[in-house]
């Protein structure tokens, strides 16, 4: 059993760790029995064997080559920014019958050779398919519309769907303006043994030398610790430059070293982001490894059910994760509730930090307030909650009674349009009077929430 424990240290290294869990996930590993309060533990195995070993990777030669770590990472990052084939294609071809530059367009769904030693996996066929359907598509005179030619041009990636993959996920991940660009050299793009080379166990491991050096993303020394390389880590230094408050002890001077294993964390990290309608990058950080997976799994669960408007609040994003987190897991938030859980949000040249008042979270972690305000499912009683603004909340719940106790067509047009704007289900719409009834009950539970508190700080401040 590996002696290995990560414990939660800056922003970028926690995204990372994340990160790597969910290519563990894809591999089918149990993410969940690594935790161990708030740290994770037997992690150096689990990624040795994804390293060494190929045993869950495509059949077809010459991807069966691949370790399992290898095919997870390119196949978790296509995902992660494409979505699947169909979504890509379906992309580019809406965005193609907007814009006059469609070549361009279409050479991001042309698909470049790569070998592996003598083998070579050709795309020749598929992108001349994409360039016959292309011009079927938007030539002088147009034979397909542009459903149909979505279906043709999965049609015909899909013969090789795996190794489009892989050849997309390395060239998006590596090239001039990627995540990691001048990390691995572009020249070795289209050489599949190069990239399985490039990461081993034994690069990630390296035995430590005699130096004492710390690493500034770990604070560890258990294996080889170098100078950040800025070249080669450059996608490190715009966090540097234009993130002054990117990692937690807020001193750029203390991260200029790092070790094998952070470096290859690191490269993990937009994994761990979930991208919003605004253009934004989100990223839920806290003290607890196992906190921070399922809230920033939550959080790209309740994404898609999330109207744009309602995105644009990065704390009620953050509410409803801990909600989530509240209601599903089998386990409290417990001693996290009192520390810092913050949404770390990344847009074009710019870092922001959106954090709840520890009172907020006190009451949205308790089991009962969580799945009251998830039955009653309406952003703006949760908006009160997070507000604090318990005697309007009361107020909007007797207006509910007020109003649901009258039939629709007996009530003022003032009282529907104040149902209509507070209310956005449907259900809810129909039937004030019963949320009227959940929001006294979730004031009540507020309220005795409270008094439990005060009452133990009243003990506790007696004793001391």
């Amino acid at each position: 059993m590996s002696s290995l424990t990560l414990y939660p240290s800056n922003w970028l290294y926690n995204a990372g760790v994340i990160g790597l869990l969910r290519v563990l996930e894809s591999v089918r590993k149990n993410v969940a029995a690594l935790f161990n309060d708030g740290t994770i533990k037997g992690v150096e195995n689990e990624i040795r064997d994804l390293l060494e070993k190929g045993t869950n990777v495509p059949s077809e030669s010459p991807l069966d080559k691949l370790r399992d770590w290898h095919w997870h990472y390119v196949k978790t990052s296509f995902e992660w920014n494409y979505g699947s084939i169909t979504d890509l294609v379906t992309d580019i071809l809406r965005r193609a019958e907007r814009s006059t530059n469609r070549s361009q367009l279409k050479g991001q769904l042309q698909c470049k050779d790569f070998k592996y030693e003598a083998e070579e996996v050709n795309f020749k066929d598929i992108n001349e398919q994409i360039n016959g359907v292309w011009n079927q598509t938007f030539g002088r005179n147009p034979q397909y519309t542009v459903e149909k030619a979505i279906s043709k041009l999965v049609e015909a990636i899909e013969p090789k769907k795996n190794a489009y993959v892989y050849r997309k996920a390395v060239g998006y991940l590596f090239s001039q303006g990627g995540f990691y660009q001048n990390l691995y050299n572009p020249n070795w793009f289209g050489d599949l043994k190069k990239f399985i080379e490039f990461f081993t166990s034994a690069k990630v491991f390296n035995s430590i030398s005699s130096s004492t050096s710390v690493c500034g993303f770990c604070s560890e020394s258990n294996f080889e610790v170098e100078p950040i390389d800025a070249t080669q880590m450059s996608f490190l230094f715009p966090v540097f430059s234009k993130f002054p408050n990117a990692y937690w002890q807020n001193n750029e001077k203390a991260v200029t070293q790092i070790c094998s294993l952070c470096k290859f964390l690191i490269i993990h990290h937009h994994l761990a982001l979930t991208r919003l309608s605004d253009g934004s990058e989100i990223f839920i950080n806290a003290p607890s490894f196992q906190v921070m997976w399922y809230l920033n799994k939550f959080i790209r669960e309740v994404f898609g059910s999330v109207s744009s408007e309602e995105m644009r609040s990065k704390r009620t994003l953050l509410a409803m994760s801990v909600i989530e987190y509240a209601t599903k897991i089998q386990a409290t938030l417990g001693v996290w509730t009192g520390m810092n859980i913050e949404i770390v949000s990344r847009r074009g040249g710019a870092i922001e930090f959106f954090s709840l008042p520890y009172e907020v979270v006190q009451l949205l972690a308790d089991r009962r307030i969580a799945s009251l305000l998830s039955q009653i499912g309406e952003f703006e009683i949760l908006n009160r909650v997070l507000d604090q603004d318990f005697s309007r909340l009361m107020e909007m719940g007797y207006r509910l009674l007020r109003i649901g106790l009258r039939s629709y067509n007996d009530r003022a047009k003032s009282e529907n349009d104040f149902v209509n704007q507070t209310l956005r289900l449907e259900r809810n719409r129909r039937n004030p009077a019963s949320v009227a009834e959940q929001i006294f009950k979730l004031c009540a539970l507020i309220k005795e929430k409270q008094k439990r508190r005060e009452e133990y700080d009243y003990i506790h401040f007696a004793r001391t």
